[in-house]
């Protein structure tokens, strides 16, 4: 048999792929208002305007799990070919759609085919690199998310200058990725062999480890969401209400998604219990500052600290959930935990209102997550004194998996 190794080609386009969720949802946020005032005759056009923004979200959420199984079954190159080329379609079609239903019904199939795109993408990733090389693409693909997510909304607000429909423009150039999947991406070899591990036919996904790494991946998706949605919201009561100031505050601040995947990378074969404890401190110490510091300046570097934290947490979730897992499993696992990550994403603006009303406003519920953040981080730390599996290298293994 023919084997390939995945190099940096297949990284840097799988990476790019992986980029379409930030994008789905940042090109259509600045022409929401534009919209709900063109579709302005249409009954609750006001709320079914941002619902046509977060269900493709939402149908990440229900259906990567599904997409897991059908990259097990069917291959994860097949599925992403399809996958893409669904996500091209119904993504561009707005721009000829005069119904605001009839737009919904795209994101609808925008959402399905996203869930195949994100779940794929993610399982070759983790097919291709084990180890070192695992940890530097997987925080790559988080860290640049961030910097893509900024450019985006930039260009939708220049391309929404001309028709709120521009934007949707942007989804059909997703079709230039399938030649390049084409020729670079190719089908990983199946041995059903974890890593550094000889598989059995009595070994399960659901294990209480796997289980444990869901419900991680559930609080750091939810958190990973706080500051970027909420900080305009901190800082609107602070006094800061210039939409260009709101929008600078948050794309400088977002940079520490970057700066901490990148110290995910340097630090990876560090223990779990170490890594995720650190990233809760950092997460704590910035919901302190934004709590305490009134300036602009004092927030933008509260909301920086914190998502160093954010950039370090997922990346390392993420290669820790998979460091061990059988490859047949792969596919399944993460289309459950692309599930796990959305869901949280879903759920992070209702437990940030539930706690922003019980403590009394936006900047006093900085506290209580200062507090809830700090005490995890406490508790893992006395897990890890503790625990043999906080005591695990967040990464396994250093030698790519034969490909053919």
């Amino acid at each position: 048999m023919q084997h390939r190794n995945a190099g940096y080609r297949q990284g840097l386009l799988l990476v790019a792929v992986a980029w379409l969720a930030p994008i789905g949802s940042t090109l259509f946020a600045p022409v929401l208002p534009h919209m709900i005032e063109h579709f302005s005759a249409v009954p609750h056009a006001a709320l079914l305007a941002p619902v046509a923004l977060v269900t493709p979200a939402l149908l990440v959420a229900l259906l990567a799990p599904v997409a897991g199984l059908l990259a097990d079954r069917f291959g994860r190159r097949r599925l992403l070919m399809a996958a893409l080329t669904v996500y091209a379609l119904a993504g561009i079609a707005p721009f000829w759609i005069d119904n605001l239903y009839g737009i919904i019904l795209t994101r609808i199939v925008v959402g399905v085919a996203e869930a195949g795109v994100m779940t794929a993408s993610t399982a070759l990733i983790c097919d291709y690199f084990t180890g070192e090389r695992r940890a530097h693409w997987l925080s790559v693909q988080f860290g640049s998310a961030a910097l893509v997510a900024t450019v985006c909304f930039v260009l939708a607000g220049a391309l929404g200058s001309y028709t709120w429909r521009a934007p949707f423009l942007v989804y059909g150039g997703t079709v230039l990725f399938l030649p390049l999947i084409l020729a670079l991406i190719f089908e990983p070899a199946r041995n059903t062999t974890p890593e550094g591990k000889s598989a059995s036919s009595s070994e399960r996904l659901m294990t209480l480890r796997f289980i444990g790494c869901l419900f991680i991946t559930l609080i750091c998706g939810a958190l990973f969401y706080v500051t970027p949605v909420h900080i305009s919201l901190v800082l609107t009561e602070r006094g800061f209400s210039d939409p260009a100031i709101l929008g600078l505050a948050s794309a400088m601040g977002s940079l520490g998604v970057v700066a901490g995947a990148a110290l995910f990378r340097f630090m990876s074969q560090r223990s779990i219990g170490a890594l995720l404890a650190g990233a809760m401190a950092l997460q704590a110490l910035g919901y302190w500052l934004l709590h305490t510091q009134p300036s602009l300046p004092g927030a933008i570097t509260g909301m920086f600290i914190n998502n160093i934290g954010c950039g370090i947490s997922l990346p390392l979730v993420l290669a820790f959930t998979m460091s061990r897992l059988p490859e047949d499993y792969r596919g399944r696992a993460s289309g459950i935990w692309t599930s796990m990550f959305f869901i949280g994403q879903f759920l992070c603006p209702f437990l940030v209102g539930g706690v922003s009303t019980a403590a009394g406003g936006m900047v006093e519920a900085m506290a209580s997550f200062t507090i809830a953040t700090g005490l995890a981080a406490a508790l893992l730390l006395i897990g890890l004194m503790f625990g043999r599996s906080l005591r695990e290298p967040a990464t396994t293994g250093t030698a790519a998996i034969p490909m053919h």
